[in-house]
């Protein structure tokens, strides 16, 4: 039987960030990849679709990111969301351990990293998560 396509939620509005998160996709078998603009999109997507994983700049026009992010986890609490933020490590690390974010990423993108992050949510392995966050610690300095 023919493995089902995974599908991609990208709620991203920055034609730069845009660009790295497909070419980070590039290569990560079996999704289908939709985009979205503003926050009122997204939340019609996630509540209408069947959404195996959504990324997210939290720069999305409409709604302030951490709202819209308390709004997705009490509605859709299995989606793995990764969060794109360019807001201060420190900060963003304590708050993305209190919503239950599966992974975050401060621009500029690495894309090794959201193309492990990606296969890790698509596969819903929170062991490999929890290995490879620790690594994340080092920014903290």
């Amino acid at each position: 039987m023919p493995e089902t396509k995974k599908s991609i939620l990208s709620a991203i509005p920055d034609g730069d960030v845009k660009a790295q998160v497909f070419e980070a996709l590039d290569g990560i078998e079996s999704y289908s990849l939709s985009w979205v603009e503003d926050s009122g999109d997204l939340l019609l997507k996630i509540l209408d679709k069947d959404i195996d994983l959504a990324i997210i700049d939290e720069n999305l026009a409409g709604m302030a990111g951490s709202k819209l992010i308390r709004i997705i986890k009490r509605s859709r609490p299995r989606i793995p969301l990764i969060v794109i933020s360019s807001g201060n490590f420190k900060e963003e690390l304590a708050r993305v351990l209190e919503q239950g974010i599966f992974y975050f990423i401060i621009k500029p993108i690495n894309g090794e990293e959201l193309k492990e992050a990606v296969d890790s949510g698509l596969k819903k392995n929170p062991e490999k998560f929890l290995r490879y966050f620790p690594t994340l610690g080092d920014r903290l300095c």
